[in-house]
């Protein structure tokens, strides 16, 4: 084996022999410099690797204008470049303090998610900037059975029916629910259902809308029905286009069109039709060599 190899270096020329002896020098060096990667890597002590901190993230989901209690709280070991700015570490600190958006299970609790005290959250506090609150009537059917609480976000339909048709419009979407009768806090509906999932009996909710949608959705109330349609936590779309369906009731006959009747000739009474000249006899007579009647006579009389 060596010496085919001996052989073959031989019979190289000279720019063989240093393209070779240059990949040669690579290999060595590519592996010289990962094997002394690996080994700094080893010799790392304890204290040169990145430090971490324990901070307070959610264990639960927790809805906007949700009083924090210590039961939707756990403690994370996290490394120190990964930390948001604000991270709490302490529990204590933010037990009664109101969430000011949805937080997330597994998501660290800054002091940016939170109100900093319960004032904060009240309910004029809960409008977004950009909005108007507003309330409408609702009952078992029309407000999904209960299931909608404050923070959850809908959609509203319009129903508008008469004795044969009825149509369905959605006249706004991703709308805010602030209140469910006259309750803002999600827990507290949650108690007055006796812990059940749905509101036994809302009757009235309050929305969150711009000053223009205010006025589309008044409106919209006098013409019929207003129905709330739950979203989803994370919807595919926020908003779908051309939304609206008419049903005409299976009781209704439709007049069709009737095919022009043929034009028929009216029959024409013997009255209405002139009387036809009776033939008047002519007489003839034969005066000498020529043919005559009375009306060429009493011409040629005349003259």
């Amino acid at each position: 084996m060596l010496s085919k190899i001996s052989k073959y270096l031989n019979n190289l020329n000279g720019r063989q022999v240093l393209i070779l002896a240059g990949v040669a020098a690579i290999f060595l060096f590519l592996n010289f410099y990962t094997s002394r990667e690996v080994e700094h890597i080893k010799e790392l002590s304890a204290d040169e690797k990145p430090a971490s901190l324990m901070v307070v993230v959610a264990k639960s989901d927790i809805s906007p204008r949700t009083k924090i209690r210590e039961e939707m709280l756990e403690l994370k070991e996290i490394p120190q470049n990964d930390l948001p700015s604000g991270a709490i570490t302490d529990k204590a600190e933010i037990i009664d303090l109101p969430a000011k958006i949805t937080i997330l299970a597994g998501d660290v609790i800054t002091s940016r998610k939170l109100y900093k005290n319960s004032s904060q959250s009240g309910f004029v506090g809960t409008i977004p900037p950009d909005c108007r609150a507003i309330s409408i009537h609702v009952n078992d059917v029309t407000g999904v059975a209960g299931f909608a609480k404050p923070g959850d976000y809908v959609d509203l339909l319009l129903v508008e029916n008469d004795s044969t048709s009825a149509t369905t419009n959605v006249i706004l979407q991703n709308v805010l629910l602030l209140s469910i009768n006259q309750t803002m806090d999600r827990d507290e509906v949650e108690k007055e259902g006796d812990g059940k999932a749905a509101i036994d009996t809302p009757s009235i909710v309050t929305v969150a809308v711009r000053p223009h949608e205010a006025l589309k959705l008044v409106s919209a109330s006098k013409l019929g029905d207003i129905y709330l349609m739950l979203r989803p936590a994370r919807p595919l779309e926020t908003y779908v286009e051309g939304l609206e369906y008419k049903v005409i009731s299976a009781n209704v006959t439709v007049p069709q069109e009737n095919p022009p009747l043929a034009v028929q000739d009216e029959p024409v009474s013997s009255e209405s039709l002139p009387e036809p000249e009776k033939p008047k006899a002519v007489i003839e007579i034969i005066h000498g060599d020529r043919l005559v009647t009375p009306e060429s006579t009493e011409k040629s009389e005349g003259k």
